[in-house]
């Protein structure tokens, strides 16, 4: 339910002119937020780890992702003398609203991407003087050289490099062989990429690695013929298995970092639309795209002037990460490529369509089981890991499994209450009240119906678990091996404690048995049931703002004290939601 009654909520988003109107409603709240010479926005007072200044750039270049396809077609004429403004004023080193010079690691680098896609997609349309066009060009080639992170950050120098052949400007062909090739040594296979970790297979594949590519194979198509059919393959490949992580309605699951860009989970399709690769029928094409973005504009995610704000299905710092600053959710426009499409595109005059999805599926490159049903999915992780710690990443990767209606919780201390430790083992030294879960695993299996991991929570203590999805329940069979008294905790889904309207559950909805509990509530069911071992069942009272999807969450839970030794317990976990 959406707390404020914003233009947006009452656009039913189901033609390309509903769409391009949700874009220009979007937009509409930044207006008037322009900082000096329009080369930045101030979207918000709270602060990402690059500082003002670039958080303030930032703003200003990821409308870009939405406007530059609106322009490509003929429509935001009222936005452009704005923007153009800005560009040439940020990159102008003489004037006052001067970006400054890119430098390593500089958030502004990923920034130089939505630039680059707006002169690859409408450059003409900007109509530079050739003062103002040398400005750019020279800004934009300081990313040249540059030390960083070696991910999908690569892909912005293709991206400028790309950019700048398109319009003629001088290109660093050696630079761009370098980072391409770079780039194609993350290619796993199956139509997967890793963003340069090999445990790390999230949202950044499809919104990152196959939307660059397929924005350049769009862009190549004539001058790098064979570049263009490699990124238009794998992203056909890809698409097979990226259909598994949405529900039937367009609703995604969360999973991974970055999850405050939202509606970036539908841009993939976006860009296959751009990039002409009919890799599913158009209609589905067309419902993941305009499904997630109906699904999301319906959520609380808006303050009360109309921005975007930082969280998942509701506003919360608390689950960022350290690169989120007011700007970033508009990352999110990335999704609104489709409107570089003419209203006679076959993506348009499709109807949209419900792919038909086995019940469970393995993803062998990236880890994982998807298992689903028409009103939930859910992902299982067997070997995921984010090496770097951006924010509660152990929360966001390395969870048993991932629902689309339960979401997943981010911990805010350690007790069990403040950890939420949702759909995840907990381990604590005996009787201290100090859990942890999983950060990093020591080995994984993946089978076609189950998958086994092994982890180290804590020194000497090793533990192995094998989950089985049997939809929506999943069993898991653990084996713990400690060589000190230790407690542990399982926890099931994240269910919430009120309904929209903010009547709570009743005692009557919890059910107590003698090793398990269960809540049974209108909007849905969550339990846990020890099946061996001798599991203490708990209903967790989780801290406020925990989960990204439900700011309050009770989550049913088996706690066990173990001695030294090997043990050896199971429990069977459902999360189910009406019509499931």
């Amino acid at each position: 339910m959406a707390c404020f009654d914003l233009p947006v909520h009452k656009n039913p988003l189901r033609t390309r002119a509903d769409v391009e109107r949700a874009l220009l409603q979007l937009l509409e709240p930044a207006r008037g937020r322009f900082t000096e010479g329009n080369a930045g926005l101030k979207l918000g007072a709270h602060a990402a780890q690059y500082g003002e200044r670039s958080a303030r750039m930032e703003a200003f270049s990821r409308m870009l992702w939405g406007l530059a396809p609106l322009w490509a077609s003929g429509g935001g004429e009222e936005w452009l003398p704005l923007f153009r403004e800005g560009l040439a004023n940020g990159a102008d080193p003489a004037h006052p609203a001067c970006w400054g010079r890119l430098s390593d690691y500089d958030q502004k680098v990923v920034e130089t991407a939505a630039i680059a896609a707006a002169l690859l997609l409408c450059g003409e349309r900007m109509d530079f003087t050739p003062r103002e066009a040398q400005n750019l060009h020279s800004w934009l080639a300081g990313a040249d050289g540059l030390n960083l992170p070696q991910n999908n950050w690569l892909f912005f120098r293709v991206l400028i490099q790309t950019a700048f052949r398109h319009m003629g400007w001088a290109w660093n062909e050696r630079q761009l062989a370098e980072d391409l090739a770079k780039l194609d040594g993350w290619y796993l296979g199956g139509g997967w990429y890793c963003d340069g970790e090999p445990s790390q297979m999230d949202y950044y594949i499809p919104f990152g690695m196959h939307y660059y590519g397929l924005i350049c194979a769009w862009a190549m198509e004539r001058d790098d013929p064979e570049r263009s059919r490699v990124f238009k393959e794998r992203a056909a490949e890809f698409a097979g298995d990226f259909l598994y992580w949405f529900e039937d309605g367009g609703r995604a699951v969360p999973f991974g970092r970055s999850q405050t860009y939202r509606f970036a989970q539908g841009a993939f399709f976006s860009a296959l639309a751009l990039a002409g690769v009919e890799a599913v029928p158009w209609g589905v094409m067309k419902s993941r795209v305009l499904g997630n973005l109906r699904d999301w504009l319906s959520q609380p995610i808006f303050d009360s002037g109309g921005l975007l704000t930082v969280g998942y299905g509701y506003p919360n710092l608390f689950m960022s990460e350290q690169y989120n600053a007011p700007g970033s959710p508009y990352w999110a426009l990335k999704a609104f490529l489709c409107l570089a499409l003419p209203e006679d595109h076959p993506f348009w005059r499709a109807e949209e369509a419900v792919p038909a999805l086995e019940p469970l599926h393995a993803i062998p490159p990236a880890r994982m089981l998807a298992a689903r049903d028409e009103t939930q999915v859910q992902l299982f992780p067997a070997g995921q890991h984010c090496v770097n710690e951006l924010g509660r990443c152990a929360a966001k990767y390395e969870k048993l499994v991932y629902s689309s209606r339960f979401g997943f919780s981010v911990p805010r201390g350690d007790s069990l209450e403040e950890g939420a430790f949702d759909c995840c083992l907990a381990v604590s030294e005996a009787g201290q009240n100090r859990w942890r879960m999983q950060r990093g695993f020591e080995d994984f299996r993946l089978e076609k119906d189950r998958y086994w991991r092994k982890f180290s929570p804590l020194p000497g203590v090793t533990v192995e678990v094998t989950v089985t999805p049997d939809f929506p329940a999943h069993r898991r069979e653990y084996v713990i091996t400690t060589d000190r008294p230790i407690d542990v905790a399982d926890g099931g889904f994240a269910i919430p404690a009120e309904d929209g309207d903010g009547r709570p559950l009743s005692p009557g909805m919890v059910e107590w048995e003698a090793r398990g509990v269960a809540v049974r509530a209108p909007w849905g069911t969550s339990a846990i049931r020890c099946l061996s071992g001798a599991g203490e069942p708990v209903l967790v009272k989780a801290w406020p703002n925990t989960n990204l999807l439900h700011p309050l969450t009770r989550i049913p839970t088996v706690r066990l004290s173990l001695p030294p030794g090997v043990h050896r317990f199971a429990t069977l976990v459902t999360g189910a939601v009406p019509g499931g």
